[in-house]
């Protein structure tokens, strides 16, 4: 967290959309050999992190979050929401 900046979720964004652009690739390839078993498994795959980028990762981004490391890891963990794993403990502060 104390590296953490509020552009760091777009930079992680830049990062999966590099991802899925090589995916795509191997995808193509796999189609191209006629392997449909691996294709429909890259397929899933890329449906899933494009879902992860639409409804999670871009509206984070552009939210570009700030935190306070004075706050604690117990108040700013919850204001990344679905994109962290959910851990026991660390629910959003109640005011």
């Amino acid at each position: 967290m104390h590296r953490y900046t509020p552009s760091a979720v777009s930079t992680v964004l830049t990062y999966l959309r590099e991802y899925v652009t090589k995916l795509e690739s191997t995808l193509q390839q796999a189609e191209r050999v006629g392997n449909a078993k691996e294709a429909e498994r890259f397929r899933k795959i890329l449906v899933e992190l494009n879902e992860y980028e639409h409804d999670t990762l871009y509206p984070l981004a552009t939210q570009q979050v700030t935190i306070d490391l004075d706050d604690g890891v117990k108040a700013n963990y919850p204001k990344f929401g679905a994109a962290l794993k959910k851990i026991p403990g660390l629910e959003a502060p109640s005011d």
